[in-house]
């Protein structure tokens, strides 16, 4: 009986015993599950802190080149507007003193640096010989006329000069005058945008060579004459760019159709036609955005324009200008070569010219790709932007 009583005692404590170390088992192992969740949750707030720190450290450097770009913007726009204010100022000046400078003073640099060159050499010279060509050759070639240009002027001015039995070098001058003017397109020089309904001029070129002042001074000059105008921002790639076009539409007196920067720039194009046609417009100006860099990004958004502009109005109501800027020599007969390529252009606009002795692109252009320039940028003033005339251009650079 008592075995029993003693032997049962002993299972029991054996029983308690076994409990109790399962419970400590149990214990350590919850000890051991919360450390390691503990650490888990430290590891996560460690990441979670890491990722808030580049967070907030990539919305610094986001919200510190945003700040930078605003004072770009404000800055160019501060710059464009200074620049019209000051048009303006001019503008008022010189209708004050009712005359403009003529075109021969425009291009006095043009004319008293390379062509009072050549009128030198021809002056100095007592005989006509292979020497004077070659002297020629290389004034020409330093004009921006290029090479094949000038080889074909100056095979042209020999033949002349025989032809015509000269033997006095200074005679040679007028002649050589004679002979360039051949080589500038005369015919289709004039814009056409006096066809009934809606007249399009889309202009191209790279940034920095005036594209968006010559589409004010276009503007201005269309609603001078009574025409309506509409202009179409789509170089949609710069801020800038939309803004100084606008401050140019509202100082023209002309309609804007504008979209949000990084738009679509096809998108842009067919709302200004669709908005030119219900304002029954006579004249759109669509501006585009000039990156060379990537060819075959600019031709599929030309084509794309070209398609939406030509089902709205076909080909004979639409002008495509080429704007270059005319103090980039034989740069500026590259990028006319490359826009050549990808849209069908109808002429060409050429700025800056008052501001070089050069001059020579003018004749690369028109004789190279065959096509008229229209226009010659030779000022700020808006009555700078002059329609191309070759007789009168050869007058105004010849001595």
């Amino acid at each position: 009986m008592f075995k029993k009583i003693f032997g049962f005692g002993k299972n029991k404590s054996k029983v308690d015993e076994k409990i109790k170390t399962e419970d400590e088992n149990l214990k350590i192992k919850e000890l051991e599950e919360l450390k390691l969740k503990e650490m888990a949750e430290k590891k996560e707030l460690e990441k979670l802190k890491i990722k808030e720190e580049e967070e907030l450290k990539k919305k610094e450097e986001d919200e510190k080149k945003e700040l930078e770009r605003l004072k770009k913007e404000k800055l160019e726009k501060e710059i464009e507007r200074k620049k019209i204010e000051d048009l303006e100022k001019k503008e008022s000046t010189s209708k004050k003193r009712g005359f403009f400078k003529s075109l021969k003073e425009k291009l006095e640099k043009t004319r008293e640096g390379l062509f009072g060159k050549m009128k030198k050499l021809f002056s100095s010279r007592s005989i006509i010989d292979e020497e004077m060509y070659e002297e020629l050759e290389d004034l020409l070639i330093q004009s921006d006329i290029g090479m094949d240009m000038t080889l074909k002027i100056v095979k042209e001015l020999e033949k002349e000069v025989k032809k015509r039995g000269i033997k006095d070098p200074n005679l040679v001058y007028d002649v050589l005058k004679d002979v360039m003017e051949g080589f500038l397109i005369s015919e289709g020089t004039e814009l056409k945008v006096d066809k009934p309904g809606m007249n399009i001029i889309l202009v191209v070129g790279v940034n920095g060579v005036g594209k968006t002042t010559t589409i004010g001074k276009l503007a201005a000059k269309f609603v001078k004459n009574g025409k309506k105008v509409v202009i179409g921002a789509g170089d949609t790639f710069r801020a800038a760019a939309i803004e100084q076009l606008e401050e140019w539409a509202n100082r023209a007196g002309a309609d804007i159709i504008k979209h949000e920067q990084g738009s679509d720039p096809g998108a842009v194009v067919f709302d200004t036609l669709k908005a030119g046609k219900n304002r029954n417009a006579d004249i759109v100006i669509i501006d585009t955005a000039g990156r060379l860099h990537n060819k075959n990004n600019l031709m599929k958004e030309l084509e794309k324009i070209n398609i939406i502009i030509k089902k709205h109005v076909g080909d004979t109501n639409y002008e495509s200008l080429l704007v270059i800027d005319g103090t980039t020599g034989q740069n500026g007969l590259n990028q006319a070569k490359v826009f050549n390529e990808v849209t069908k252009l109808s002429g060409f606009v050429v700025t800056k010219l008052d501001g070089t002795a050069k001059g020579g692109i003018v004749f690369a252009i028109s004789e190279e790709l065959k096509k008229p320039i229209k226009f010659i940028g030779v000022g700020e003033g808006i009555e700078d932007l002059r329609e191309f005339k070759s007789k009168e251009y050869i007058e105004a650079i010849f001595e």
